[in-house]
């Protein structure tokens, strides 16, 4: 191969993200390296995007999910496994009809009903194929390498046909049936939602004690004339249909049987006893509306109680609440609460904290409505997901979620299925008509795909999103054929997914995988944490708070942005995000852009370094001499720290190994970070360095390009781009070398030299420990320092002395004393490492008098500071009273101040 090495002048001084990423992304694109295969004959390893919603844009919760995915699948693909990464897009039947809707509106002042459902979807296709594809175009600026040729949408004829089937299968096994239950009714969007769609909200509202009147022969038989509830929905009282009391409440036992008159009607309701009602919470008494209330409407299934239904779809009260038809639901509280008032009926309002349930989606109040809907039995589902769980068949990282999934399925709850939406998979049922095209309800429904016969109308109704989106993992892959790409790519390797849809759709993916293949969907599921915004808030368009990952992208570049979100994604925690966190990010770019312009400086454009060496990497049969070492670099012969840096890369490609297996990839990348920043550029590159005017020996330097290449195969997984472009820099390559496609560094564990590592990071630690005292002590920059060393035995004696180089190479180094024997002389700094002593004699290097004074003051200054920190610490109204983070940032003020001041008076007694 002949070498790539660039000229010193044709390598930018300052890496440019800009400059390269989509010249990569489109060179990755062009030579098809996303692109799997099933008929490669290797191992296959598959995740499923989670579908964005085609009205979407990327936001930081994509932008980390992407990158985490992104990462996973280009390990596997270096890790030789046929890595497919599916993407695609989920239609979001309420966002995109409400987005078309207002777009309709806006521009044409219709709604869907002036122009027609037919019309209405076709303008909703227009608008997907003009605006649909922006969130999966700007999820490419991060560098992801899905499989773009397998791309899907729920809504494609595939997946719709797959949709249809499900809904057959599950009515034909009994698992989906229609009734008149009640529903999470979202009066702003006029459709049914599920449990999951509803967010439970705190609000300040009023608890209302509201005067039942007795009915005349009750009132005689009881000796009382009112019995008191207590509400906090008094609108609506009009669909009262009982009174209830507890059956062991000594209070009401004498009404049990009894009637009441409901306030505002004058209807008379009977009283009942149901064990519901909890006789110390209000009154003990409880107005018992079945139409709407969760609760109310089993304890009305109880007891054959009617159910009144007085609120209308848009949130208005109908004919059945009286003189209140046509209010909106919250004015007819308040006319009802006044008209209460006026008849001596409200006898107290108290100040009260409810529990709110709002739609996830409108945030419009979520009204309990009895409506006509299509259900799915979930509890035979949930069964097998759960058996599947203790049998092993998929594990949840970090483990803890396995409980919060077996929380929610040991409590699940019917899903409603049907949606009052034009947009979506219309429900596969179909109805006879009579003569005048009016549904004839006499006469059973057919489940069919296909028209059964003519004249015969399709349900209105169309399927949650959901119940599209938890085929996905089975679907995409061309289910319920038995296709290549099933038999292949299925079931899944890995899903990760935010756990904020571990019910809505990680649950259900599970449930739908088990059911109808026989197969868990995935193997292992990630559940990555929530970005929020620095104050640990969610990020929301209400706060504006949100960051957006392509301007930050622009302004650090993908691979900072993809570094920063990984290295913050520690298991089980949300991430606090601020936007100067990205510098992280693109400082640690620099540094590896720096040290590429270093090896580039130094490396002979003529030369042909190997790519392999047996003493780095595989591929030589001849072996290493692991006592072979010497100072003379042209020798070939292995330096310590060589053998410390060899040993460091296989070490950590075994930790980074074992922590990606686990999907603690911030774990991973920090090790790599200290591998590269700390160890072969801080140390192994300084340590190499030719002396000024003269060439770095070639086995030098192409141990140096083997070992910079090997750092770049384990960080390109989670910085692509720049990885790509110096890997490319280095040598002259073909596409199927690129690094992309480049097998992942092998561990070697013959290549571990414990003792190098032992003895280099005693040296390591030495060295830095006398930086440290140069620092403290002020030691001008242009002084060379003697330094003593008294080691704790004759064998560390010798080998330091071997290796005064390095200590020459690191250090300004005046005398270098090694002697088990040695003494600390006076006015001299000292330290201990591992047991070792050393010394710094201060002499001649800083003015004493001026040192001490230097020292006394900042001591002073210390001791203030601490005084005036415990003094607030120790008053308890101030420990008591002050949020917690502020006392804790008071504790830590005290921790630091307390280290500082025994620091200095460590130095302080150096130089007496």
């Amino acid at each position: 191969m002949s070498n790539g090495i660039t000229k010193e002048n044709e390598v930018p001084k300052q890496y440019d993200p800009k400059a390269i990423e989509d010249r990569w992304y489109a060179y990755w694109m062009q030579n098809r390296m996303f692109e799997a295969s099933e008929e490669s004959g290797k191992e296959p390893f598959t995740i499923m995007m989670p579908p964005p919603n085609v009205t979407g844009a990327l936001h930081m919760g994509h932008a980390l999910q992407g990158a985490v995915q992104d990462t996973i699948t280009r390990l596997k693909r270096m890790q030789g496994y046929e890595a497919l990464w599916l993407p695609g897009t989920d239609h979001a039947g309420i966002a995109t009809q409400n987005v078309v809707e207002k777009d309709l509106k806006k521009n044409e002042k219709k709604n869907r009903h002036d122009i027609g459902r037919e019309a209405f979807v076709q303008k909703v296709w227009e608008w997907k194929e003009k605006y649909g594809e922006i969130i999966t175009r700007q999820y490419s600026k991060l560098g992801v390498s899905c499989d773009w040729s397998r791309e899907r949408f729920t809504m494609d004829e595939g997946l719709s046909r797959a949709v249809q089937e499900t809904f057959i299968r599950l009515h034909n096994e009994g698992l989906i049936y229609k009734g008149n239950y009640l529903v999470n009714w979202c009066p702003v969007d006029m459709t049914a939602i599920s449990d999951e769609e509803v967010e439970h909200v705190e609000r300040k509202g009023h608890m209302w004690h509201i005067s039942y009147p007795l009915e005349e022969k009750t009132a005689e038989r009881s000796g009382i004339t009112h019995i008191t509830i207590a509400t906090t929905r008094p609108e609506t009282i009009p669909a009262d249909t009982a009174v209830s009391v507890h059956p062991e409440d000594e209070r009401y036992r004498e009404l049990v049987g009894g009637e009441v008159y409901i306030p505002t009607t004058g209807r008379t309701v009977p009283i009942i006893a149901d064990e519901y009602v909890k006789m110390d919470y209000g009154s003990g008494a409880l107005k018992v509306t079945p139409a709407h209330d969760e609760n109310d409407f089993e304890i009305g299934q109880r007891h054959s109680l009617p159910a009144i239904n007085i609120i209308n779809k848009d949130g208005t009260l109908n004919e059945d609440s009286g003189k209140y038809a046509g209010m909106d639901r919250f004015d007819a509280r308040e006319q009802i609460v006044t008209d209460l008032e006026a008849d001596g009926l409200l006898v107290k309002v108290e100040d009260y904290v409810n529990q709110i349930g709002i739609s996830s989606r409108s945030k419009a109040i979520i009204e309990p409505l009895l409506s006509d809907q299509w259900f799915v039995k979930m509890q035979p589902l949930a069964d097998k997901a759960m058996q599947a769980s203790k049998n092993g068949e998929f594990r949840f990282f970090p483990s803890r979620w396995e409980n919060e999934f077996f929380r929610w399925m040991e409590n699940i709850r019917d899903w409603v299925i049907s949606r009052q939406l034009w947009w979506g998979h219309r429900i596969p049922v179909w109805y006879y008509t009579r003569d005048d095209g009016s549904i004839d309800h006499k006469r059973d429904y057919v489940v069919s795909i296909d028209q059964p016969e003519v004249g015969m109308v399709q349900d209105p109704d169309v399927l949650d999103t959901w119940f599209s989106s938890w085929l996905w993992p089975f679907s995409t892959l061309g289910w319920p054929e038995k296709t290549k790409s099933y038999e292949y790519f299925y079931p899944t390797s890995l899903l990760v997914s935010g756990y904020d849809i571990l019910f809505f759709w990680v649950s259900r993916m599970l449930m739908g995988g088990l059911h109808f293949t026989g197969k868990a969907p995935f193997h292992d599921v990630f559940m990555t944490g929530i970005v929020k915004d620095k104050q640990g808030r969610k990020m929301s368009k209400s706060l504006n708070n949100g960051i957006d990952p392509l301007e930050m992208i622009d302004q650090y570049g993908a691979d900072a942005v993809r570094y920063c979100l990984i290295i913050l994604c520690a298991q089980g925690q949300d991430i606090k995000l601020d936007p100067s966190k990205f510098e992280m990010g693109r400082n640690f770019a620099n540094k590896l852009w720096n040290a590429f312009r270093f090896l580039n400086l130094h490396l002979d454009p003529k030369a042909e370094y190997r790519c392999e060496r047996s003493d780095v990497v595989p591929g030589s049969e001849s072996k290493i001499d692991s006592n072979r070492t010497g100072d003379d670099p042209s020798s070939g012969a292995l330096q310590l720290h060589d053998q410390w840096m060899i040993s460091r890369v296989h070490q950590t490609i075994e930790a980074v190994e074992e922590d990606l297996s686990r999907y603690r990839l911030n774990e991973a990348l920090l090790k790599i970070y200290a591998l590269v920043w700390d160890d072969y550029c801080d140390w192994y590159l300084e340590l190499i360095k030719p002396e000024y005017g003269t060439s770095m020996p070639t086995a030098t330097a192409e141990r140096a390009v083997i070992l910079f290449e090997m750092l770049l195969k384990l960080l390109h997984p989670f910085m692509p781009f720049i990885t790509e472009e110096i890997w490319q820099r280095l040598r002259n390559r073909t596409a199927d070398e690129a690094i992309i496609v480049s097998e992942w560094p092998e561990f070697r564990s013959e290549l571990v030299d414990k003792n190098s590592e032992k003895l280099f990071v005693t040296m390591q630690q030495m060295i830095s420990s006398v930086r440290n005292i140069r620092a403290e002590m002020n030691v001008p920059d242009n002084l060379d320092v003697s330094i003593i060393i008294k080691p704790a035995d004759a064998e560390t004696q010798d080998n330091l002395l071997q290796h005064r180089s390095v200590f020459e190479k690191m250090l300004r180094l005046g005398e270098f004393t090694v002697d088990t024997q040695a003494e600390r002389p006076k006015a001299s700094a000292s330290d201990v490492i591992n047991g070792h002593q050393l010394f710094v004699p201060l002499s001649g290097l800083i003015d004493f008098e001026k040192e001490k004074e230097r020292v006394h003051k900042e001591i002073t200054r210390l001791e203030t500071f601490l005084g005036s920190v415990e003094k607030k610490l120790a008053n308890s109204k101030f420990v008591d009273n002050a949020p917690e983070q502020v006392v804790q940032n008071e504790r830590n003020k005290q921790r630091d101040a307390r280290l500082n001041l025994e620091k200095m008076q460590t130095i302080l007694a150096d130089l007496e």
